[in-house]
């Protein structure tokens, strides 16, 4: 005598709610469904819009013997920042072979992160607060750019507020850095807490663009 195949009691799946598909960084889906998933987004999205704002910011005037004036200590000194470099890349390194990143997207995405870097402090570190300056005190100048610069976050990568907010402070930090005059140093912190932020590109997490 045939038994009948025993029915499956298991509850269905469920679809992911919008906040389990929502990243680390990220906000949930909006109406559409989109999240920005993959490094192409990310580069299109952030990465684009960043170049070409520091792009506009260096044809103003004074930007480019501003930019020249914060990188001569880097290059009258080479060896301190060429041992810096090594010593950001080893760790680097070290982190994607301990995680078993080590592939050429992982490659690309630490140096898309270094760009990022650039271009952000030239922006918002470097040209904007000297722009605002002449218009406002320093400080005040400084706080604009920076709101600008947690304003972008948000809508280009999506990022929640309380995380934009949290890039605000940060931003404010390396202000206060770049007070240094030195803006190869402020690259250089920029890029470690970037990477320590988002260590790997958003197409090999769930965290989306962070």
């Amino acid at each position: 005598m045939s038994r009948e195949p025993a029915e499956d009691s298991s509850p269905p799946e469920q679809p992911l709610s919008d906040a389990a598909r929502a990243g680390r960084l990220q906000r949930a889906p909006g109406a559409d469904g989109y999240r920005v998933d993959s490094f192409i987004d990310v580069v299109k999205r952030h990465g684009l819009t960043m170049a070409c704002l520091a792009g506009l910011c260096l044809l103003t005037p004074g930007a480019l013997p501003l930019l020249a004036q914060t990188t001569a200590r880097a290059l009258g000194q080479p060896l301190a920042y060429l041992a810096g470099l090594g010593a950001l890349l080893l760790f680097f390194a070290y982190w994607s072979g301990r995680h078993r990143a080590t592939t050429t997207r992982q490659l690309q995405w630490v140096f898309y992160l270094l760009m990022i870097s650039v271009v952000e402090e030239i922006s918002f570190r470097l040209v904007l607060p000297q722009l605002l300056a002449g218009l406002t005190p320093l400080t005040l100048a400084q706080v604009l750019s920076n709101l600008l610069f947690a304003c972008i976050h948000y809508f280009t990568l999506r990022w929640r507020l309380v995380n934009c907010i949290a890039t605000f402070f940060g931003g404010m930090g390396l202000s206060h850095l770049m007070g240094r005059g030195d803006l190869v140093l402020v690259v250089a912190v920029h890029w470690l807490g970037t990477f320590i932020n988002t260590p790997r590109p958003p197409s090999d997490t769930t965290d989306g663009a962070g």
